[in-house]
């Protein structure tokens, strides 16, 4: 298994502590948790504002409202909801909405950035805005610029808010799926030190099966180790101080904070579901790159030999029937990571009319990612002599006679030279790893203030950084072991052939002769040639993003006599830089397990926008019409890049009573390409999934197959990958043009009012289109429409070896995968909120659902496909082709009470729906029955959490729960099918068992 560069898998296929909230105190506070935006300071008892508060600005627009209703959809997490669940990961939290599709989470090793990210609707983390306090956060990574969620102080989130109708007009064209703020509590004043402890603990019984085939039967037939009974792993500590205070008789307020978490690994050997690799037949999979080399004829037509125990086997470990090598339980499952924040939130009012703020954030966040042990991944052809001091006598003869004869391999009676390919992996060396850090920093500096007693304004500017660094470990390098597979005998001695590369240290490396250390060359691998032959890769980079903004806010005229027709005019300048500068050997892919070159990269743009908006009051407090408005906004940006692009939303709102609003609109987005997706050079990597042309009896016939590039000769003999992974050239394509994306809502809000005090509900319909969206088609989307079609387009982008045909041994063979603008990304369905929040008997009780229903998915290569249109809809599938599971129905439900005597109980019940593999997607003789089964399809997930907190004293108080509360597994999946990692879709379902927590609250 080489390591996988994994981009969004949406994007790359054509579709596209926070624990450390108070868990105490809880009969003070409200529970904001609900569809309706609760966002006012001012608040009664149920929740409602109370008359004469201040207007207050709801993410999605800055014009400043006199409700808490806005009129797109806007669901709003509260930090009562946030405590009860005890999650030490702000990505744990965002996954569990219906809306949200993960992102980098901390259960991807093999691929990993080492950042968590938020992706809404499925739509790409490109198109999905993270902000704090209603300003951005920088990109985190210089491999996926993105903001990393890492960086959020946990303790000050007072709620997250969480737009998905689009937002582009008023924040930038880079909102199309939506925004999420996180809003601090920047106004606290005390000390407080909150902290959590929580571990994993799984009993391994697992009963899942995947086509007729439980994963311990699997085990079992390999003869695999896998762990039985009872695991506790994977802790995780966090603290956090903060202190705040007001200051100058109330002018000012000052706020400050430091934490620290840190979270051990899990390794997927420590769960029996992912200690092996599954593959679609139900059986544990795995590498031809053994502990004990296999060796193969550069056509992978004949297996040479290869030594299972040490002594000469020429019957084969590895060949075709022998089990292949588990890398899988080396792998880590969760990685370790440490993670330092600190940082202040200030204002202070100098006068009536000016108001100066400040912001900043520091992080300093270290991840490891290891995978399973680098190796010779048949990377090379080497010319080895039949002679060679490495071969026991009998090896040599051995190979020499299998390739004599062989048309175009030379008289081998004569030379003894035989080209081959070698698969051997380095249990000797251990596991590879990234050593993964992100160092980011965030300053805010501002004024606002009142002009006149009708205007306002607001100006900013901000700087944020991230410095990253990736040490990665373990990994062989193609070029020495170039050199130290070629060996002589001189005077005795077992030493490099070449002389130059002796004279640099080149220690002679024996893949032969079985595994483990040993003191002579002649007899396997020494500790000098591991020395020798791993090579250390670095990588450093850094993002930068420059933001000043400015703009004035007031009240026009009145249309209507209790509310003025309110407007924002401003203008904006942002600037950002990415730099990325890579060693030698990962530059020019020189480390075999990487899957190719990271070439260095860099560059920048700027954008200059002026945007506007107009909330139109037009009707109130009439017979039939209690309140009529409409909301306009626009935004217009210059592109350094030489585009220019305008946004714009039109939205109303019509209420007949209070207790009934109907709202809705229409969003245009127009978002030109990022820095990676403009500069980031074309280079190999890989993707998971299948050749239907490999195999004995492959999927597609010769005439289809040939279409690729197959031969004759080469139909029915080429090996499939056994790692489920193939090459791909991808990368970055300065000539693609800005996307578009329409996005529709319609909805209704109702509330209880007198007769249900504290109930609402609200129901909201979405669609969103994306035109001409930039993305790559996807490799195996390309393979296959090129086998069913023959089209010259999909055709020219598939490239296969031309001795073995292979797409995955050696770097001969690829998909050419890079960046351009496709048909397009559409989805469609309908959001419900419900909350219940009031006073019963001895204490308070609140409710909520948060559900979405998906009618569409789609993703328009705008290419017809074999046998019809060229929409694929995935809206209830999973797969390599649609990526993360979209089921049609996902839901959480929360239920809490909290005691007036300080006692609180919280359950939390969290359904993902069932979905079918997208490879059957137009095939109705495999429709999902409902159950897993040999298709590749994963039934409804359902998980329970619980949690129950105590207010001790005024002073202290804690929290405990447990979420996955019946220990429930992932569902199996064959990494042929996607999976994110260890056999399952590890970000969307709760991937390694139940998780148990305690917190608490000491405030001074």
């Amino acid at each position: 298994m080489k390591k996988f560069h994994k981009s969004s898998l949406l994007t790359s296929t054509v579709i596209a502590g926070m624990a450390f909230a108070s868990p105490a105190f809880a009969q003070d506070a409200d529970d904001d948790t609900g569809p309706v935006e609760q966002v006012s300071t001012d608040v009664d008892a149920q929740g409602e504002v109370l008359q004469g508060s201040d207007p207050i600005v709801i993410t999605g627009t800055r014009i400043a409202r006199p409700n808490v209703e806005s009129a797109s959809p806007v669901t709003v997490v509260g930090e009562e909801a946030i405590a009860q669940v005890g999650t030490t990961r702000v990505e744990d939290l965002v996954n569990s909405l219906p809306q949200v599709t993960p992102g980098q989470t901390a259960f991807v090793a093999n691929g990993a950035t080492g950042t968590a990210t938020v992706d809404l609707r499925g739509l790409g983390t490109a198109r999905t805005l993270v902000l704090v306090n209603g300003r951005r956060l920088q990109p985190g990574d210089p491999f996926l610029p993105a903001a990393d969620l890492n960086q959020i102080p946990a303790s000050l989130v007072s709620r997250v808010e969480v737009l998905t109708g689009g937002a582009s007009s008023t924040y930038g064209a880079d909102a199309v799926a939506g925004v999420v703020n996180f809003i601090m509590d920047t106004d606290f004043e005390g000390v407080q030190l909150d902290a959590t402890y929580g571990v994993y603990q799984h009993d391994n019984r697992n009963d899942e099966s995947f086509n007729g085939r439980s994963i311990r039967e699997a085990l079992d037939a390999r003869g695999y180790e896998y762990p039985r009974g009872n695991v506790v792993d994977g802790d995780t500590f966090d603290a956090q101080l903060t202190i705040g205070a007001g200051f100058d008789d109330g002018r000012g307020n000052v706020v400050g904070y430091v934490g620290y978490r840190r979270i051990g690994s899990i390794l997927q050997g420590n769960r029996d579901y992912s200690a092996c690799a599954i593959n679609t037949a139900g059986r544990c999979g795995g590498s031809f790159n053994s502990p004990n080399a296999t060796v193969v004829d550069p056509t992978f037509g004949g297996f040479f030999f290869g030594v299972a125990d040490g002594s000469d086997d020429f019957s084969g470990f590895g060949k075709p029937g022998g089990p292949p090598y588990n890398y899988a339980p080396v792998n880590f499952f969760q990685r370790p990571d440490v993670r330092w924040t600190a940082g202040a939130f200030a204002n202070y009012e100098i006068s009536d009319a000016a108001e100066a703020y400040a912001e900043f954030m520091f992080m300093d966040d270290r991840s490891d990612a290891q995978i399973a042990e680098s190796g010779t991944f048949f990377g090379e052809v080497y010319n080895l002599s039949c002679d060679s001091p490495l071969l026991t006598a009998a090896q040599g003869d051995a190979l020499c006679a299998a390739i004599d004869g062989q048309a175009g391999a030379g008289d081998t009676a004569v030379d003894r030279v035989v080209p081959i390919l070698i698969g051997k992996r380095n249990v000797e060396g251990g596991g590879r790893n990234a050593d993964l850090r992100h160092t980011g920093y965030r300053a805010v500096a501002g004024v606002r203030g009142d002009i006149t007693e009708r205007f306002s304004y607001d100006m900013s500017a901000q700087y944020g950084t991230t410095i990253y660094s990736n040490f990665y470990t373990n990994d062989f390098s193609f070029s020495r072991l170039r050199d130290a597979i070629q060996a002589v005998e001189v005077n005795g001695q077992v030493v490099c052939a070449d002389p130059i590369a002796r004279a640099n240290g080149c220690v002679p490396y024996n893949p032969f002769q079985g595994q483990g250390l040993v003191n002579d060359p002649r007899n396997g691998v020494t500790q000098g040639a591991l020395n020798y032959v791993l090579t250390p890769g670095l990588q450093k980079g850094e993002t930068e993003e420059w933001v000043a903004t400015g703009y004035i806010t007031g009240d026009l005229f009145n249309i209507v006599a209790d509310e003025p027709v309110s407007a924002v005019v401003g203008a904006e300048y942002r600037q950002e830089i990415l730099a990325l500068d890579s060693d030698v050997a990962f530059a020019s892919g020189d480390l075999a397990g990487q899957g190719g070159p990271s070439p260095s990269v860099s560059g920048e743009f700027d954008v200059k926008d002026v945007f506007a908006e107009i909330l139109v009051p037009i009707i109130t407090d009439v017979p039939g019409v209690n309140r009529l408005a409409l909301e306009a906004g626009y935004r217009y940006s210059d592109y350094s890049t030489g585009a220019t692009t305008d946004t714009y939303k039109l939205l109303a709102e019509y209420s007949p009573i209070p207790e009934v609003k109907f709202r809705g609109g229409y969003n245009r987005a127009v978002r030109a390409a990022n820095i990676l997706e403009l500069f980031s050079p074309q280079a190999l990597g890989l993707w998971s999934g299948t050749d239907p042309c490999s195999g004995p009896t492959p999927e597609f016939t010769a005439a289809q197959c040939a279409n690729t590039g197959v031969t004759a000769g080469q139909y029915g003999s080429i090996a499939p990958s056994p790692a489920d992974q193939y090459n791909q050239i991808g990368g970055g394509n300065p000539n693609v043009n800005p996307e578009k994306a329409d996005t529709i809502t319609a909805g209704v809000v109702i509330e209880g009012g007198s007769i249900l005090p504290g109930f609402v509900a609200t129901v909201d319909y979405f669609d969103i289109e994306v035109e001409d969206a930039i993305s790559g088609i996807g490799a195996e989307t390309i393979l296959r429409q090129c086998a069913l079609t023959g089209d010259a387009l999909f055709c020219s982008l598939v490239q296969r070896d031309p001795i073995s045909g292979s797409l995955w041994a050696g770097q001969n063979g690829f998909i050419v995968n890079t960046q351009q603008n496709i048909g397009g990304i559409t989805t469609e369905g309908i959001d419900v909120g419900v909350s219940y929040n009031r006073g019963l008997g001895a204490g308070r009780l609140n409710l909520d659902l948060q559900g979405s229903y998906l009618m569409e998915y789609a993703a328009n290569s705008g290419i017809p496909v074999a046998g019809g249109d060229a929409i694929v809809d995935c809206a209830g599938y999973v797969g390599s082709f649609c990526g993360f599971p979209q089921p049609e129905w996902r839901h959480t439900f929360r239920a809490a009470y909290n005691f007036d005597s300080g006692v609180g109980l919280s359950f939390r019940w969290r359904h993902i729906g069932s979905v079918e593999l997208d490879q059957f997607i137009n095939d109705p003789d495999r429709a999902f029955s409902g159950t897993p089964d040999a298709n590749g399809n994963i039934d409804a997930h359902n998980y329970f959490d619980a949690s129950v907190n105590f207010d001790v004293t005024d002073e202290f108080g804690f929290r405990v729960g447990v979420n996955n509360i019946l220990d429930k597994s992932p569902p199996l999946v064959p990494s042929a099918y996607g999976t994110d990692n260890a056999n399952t879709w590890a970000g969307t379902y709760d991937p390694v068992g139940r998780f148990l927590f305690v917190s608490g609250t000491l405030r001074f």
